[in-house]
């Protein structure tokens, strides 16, 4: 038997018995029973049965050609255990006269009475991701007491006042805390548990597809970024208002959320290590997620190439070196945009000036190849890239990787690369090109350096301090 959690769920992955309201292929809805099946990390599926003739597209000269489908942005049902049940984005296939089949985004169960809408909106969300507790900064008992082995006595824990942190703007609030539970009515045992949550209450509902993308996706990568591991949303339930129905919100089943809320242990905190402490640094979380958003928006290299990284750590060193390779340089040509146009226009200025300068002197083909071969682009590369970011970053990131097997032997004969950055330079070229390939074991120790400087440089994007940036580079 598993244990209970401070966060518990409402509703456990299983299989529900529903009435739905299934969209007509003609138009309008009518009721029809089925089923319902949410299963942990899952999108929702689910069943329908009776007789849908009526609701059916006849083909020219009689009769019926399966499959039927019609797709909506939301589908209710109500189900037997007396909550309802919104499917997100479901698609209904009629694949015989009496029988259908139900795909979805998700499904959000909730206590709350529920209507047909054209699109599923929220305003607010409850969520738990892993190592939450570990960016908090701040533990929920700040001290206990108890009586000396065999004597009788009090055991208690005084909690702090303050372990609840919150920030809000114009837009948004939210408010980090922990949700407690406590066992004792038991004669023979006595406990306390903590689970870490976050509240967000939103000025405007916005779609499904919206909070995932501008909410609930970047608080994830944040928290990763900040632990240095692939996290996971343990919990989440929306609700469509911030004032009313409070308490009778709907938890959401859909891909990635594991329905496996969990409890704080100093242990599991202080294994993640994480460099980034919410609340003794006084660093706001909807600060660093606004950050993020507006990367997004931007397009930045780190975001859309770091940030689709962080949750594939199976991946084979050889994918991750080039991925991280191509988010620095990607992060350098972004950051230094500016200065790029001005060494452009010079660089095209006096390209310019020489190919008029020898034009007289040069054949035809001989004025071809020289326009050919001599760049358009002003001189750059990796070297520039790592240079820049090293510049950047507290601590001497290029000495780090220079001490690497790999890189100190593709710098030794015959190869002799001039330093860390050209040494890369020809192990990138290597890989890429498919000329030669490298120990895995090797590759992953300059793997593990790169990533924890790109970590890095996330983070200084996102506005920590520098306090933040040493920790993680110190781990290296």
């Amino acid at each position: 038997m598993s244990q209970k959690t401070a966060l518990s769920l409402k509703f456990a992955p299983d299989d529900y018995l529903v009435t739905w309201r299934l969209p007509s292929t003609k138009g309008g809805t009518f009721a029809a029973h089925g089923a319902l099946t949410v299963a942990a990390g899952q999108p929702p599926m689910g069943v329908a049965h009776g007789e849908f003739y009526h609701v059916l597209e006849t083909m020219t000269g009689g009769g019926f050609g399966f499959p039927q489908s019609v797709e909506v942005p939301a589908l209710i049902g109500s189900m037997s255990n007396g909550a309802n049940v919104v499917l997100v984005d479901a698609r209904v296939e009629y694949w015989l006269p009496n029988q259908a089949r139900i795909t979805a985004a998700a499904a959000v169960i909730t206590l709350a009475d529920v209507s047909d809408t054209e699109e599923a909106r929220f305003a607010s969300f409850k969520i738990q991701i892993s190592g939450l507790d570990a960016v908090t900064g701040v533990s929920p008992i700040r001290r206990t007491n108890f009586p000396e082995k065999g004597a009788a006595g009090t055991w208690s824990a005084e909690l702090r006042s303050d372990f609840e942190q919150e920030w809000c703007d114009a837009e948004a609030s939210m408010t980090l805390t922990y949700y407690g539970s406590f066992r004792s009515f038991d004669p023979f045992a006595f406990r306390m548990g903590f689970s870490p949550v976050l509240e967000c209450e939103l000025l405007n509902a916005v779609s499904l597809h919206r909070l995932l993308d501008e909410w609930i996706n970047p608080l994830r990568r944040v928290i990763s970024v900040a632990t240095g591991r692939s996290e996971t949303i343990t919990f989440l339930s929306v609700c469509s208002k911030i004032e009313s129905d409070r308490g009778r919100d709907g938890q959401l089943f859909g891909s990635g959320i594991t329905q496996d809320p969990y409890e704080s242990t100093q242990e599991g905190v202080i294994k993640v290590n994480s460099p980034l402490r919410l609340k003794t640094q006084e660093i706001s979380l909807l600060d660093l997620v606004r950050t993020w958003q507006g990367l997004m928006v931007a397009h930045h290299p780190l975001i859309e190439t770091y940030g689709s990284m962080l949750h594939t750590a199976d991946q084979h060193p050889r994918s991750r070196f080039l991925l991280l390779l191509q988010a620095i340089e990607g992060t350098y040509g972004h950051e230094t945009r500016e200065s790029f146009t001005r060494r452009q226009k010079k660089h095209d200025d006096l390209r310019g000036e020489i190919i008029g300068l020898v034009r007289e002197s040069l054949d035809g083909g001989q004025l071809k190849f020289l326009e050919r071969n001599l760049g358009k682009r002003p001189p750059g590369g990796l070297e520039n890239a790592i240079n820049w970011l090293a510049k950047r970053l507290p601590g001497d990131v290029r000495k780090t990787l220079e001490s690497t097997d790999l890189v100190a032997a593709v710098k030794a004969e015959p190869v002799k690369a001039r330093n860390s950055a050209d040494a890369l330079r020809i192990i990138r070229n290597n890989l890429a090109h498919g000329t030669k390939g490298y120990d895995d074991f090797e590759l992953r120790g300059v793997v593990r350096v790169l990533e924890l400087i790109v970590r890095a440089n996330a983070l200084q994007l996102l506005g920590c301090p520098e306090a933040v940036i040493c920790r993680v580079l110190e781990a290296s």
